[in-house]
């Protein structure tokens, strides 16, 4: 991790509000329904039990990866246990995607980034009603997470293997709203904002759009500084390691929060 990273994350804490500075009704009710739950709900369980599980198991894989790479691994061959420590989210994060899903239920939701299907497994389990349809673009990892899946019973998945670039139509074209797209595997500026342009002007009420890694690179910032300023967002929340975007009925002005939930302590966990 760059220094400047943990100067940002300085920067943030000193200029980020409590739950106890925030006037919008709305979003005290999400600071409290999502961003203070890191805690475990039973129907977690076996996800993290899985979880438990990969954090153990050493064997290599190969994996392709045709997105900007990880700051902590590198090498065509990977152990399941570094994939799961490193590109899955933090538990605490994980816990916090899992109570946003239930706090909006969307009707569609949309992972470009699978990995070992961790968290793709927090977000399904959370809205087992839902479409979850997630996007992987190495062939070893993705059917790792199919096993995943089947062996966690969620048959609201649907892995999509390919290029986030060339599956993206297709899911595009069959949008249900509310929709929740999440952002976690191409930490480029050009590609992210790529990707994330088609669902801006889809955006509504109830729908969100979750970046991960907006203070990862330059690059990253860079696309957060436009998103949150973008004309078709009108309510949107910093808490560091994840931005998220909305546009809401009736909200006039846009407004910007940060927010400091999660901490660091939760985040190194």
């Amino acid at each position: 991790m760059h220094v400047d990273f943990y100067w940002q994350y300085v920067r943030h804490m000193l200029h980020a509000k409590s739950r106890y500075q925030v006037h919008s009704p709305w979003v005290y009710q999400l600071i409290e329904e999502v961003l203070r739950r890191p805690y475990a709900d039973p129907a977690l369980s076996t996800v993290e039990a899985l979880r438990r599980h990969l954090l153990h198991d050493h064997r290599l894989i190969e994996v392709d990866d045709p997105g900007a790479g990880s700051n902590m691994l590198s090498g065509r061959y990977r152990r399941m246990s570094q994939i799961a420590r490193t590109a899955a989210k933090p538990v605490p994060l994980a816990r916090m995607l899992f109570h946003l899903c239930r706090f909006l239920q969307p009707a569609m939701v949309i992972e470009l980034g699978t990995s070992l299907g961790l968290t793709t497994a927090y977000l399904a389990t959370a809205v087992p009603h839902a479409t979850v349809i997630t996007v992987e673009g190495s062939k070893a990892v993705a059917a790792e997470a199919r096993k995943h899946f089947q062996q966690l019973g969620l048959s609201n998945v649907h892995l999509r293997e390919g290029l986030f670039a060339d599956v993206l139509p297709e899911i595009v074209a069959s949008l249900r709203k509310p929709f929740l797209l999440f952002v976690d595997g191409d930490h480029r500026y050009h590609s992210t904002r790529q990707y994330v342009e088609p669902f801006l002007s889809l955006l509504g009420e109830g729908s969100c759009l979750v970046i991960d890694d907006i203070h990862w690179s330059p690059g990253m910032q860079r696309v957060w500084d436009e998103l949150h300023h973008d004309r078709r967002i009108n309510l949107s929340i910093d808490i560091f390691f994840l931005g998220l975007l909305f546009r809401q009925a009736g909200r006039w002005e846009a407004e910007h929060f940060s927010l400091r939930y999660p901490s660091i302590l939760s985040w190194l966990i």
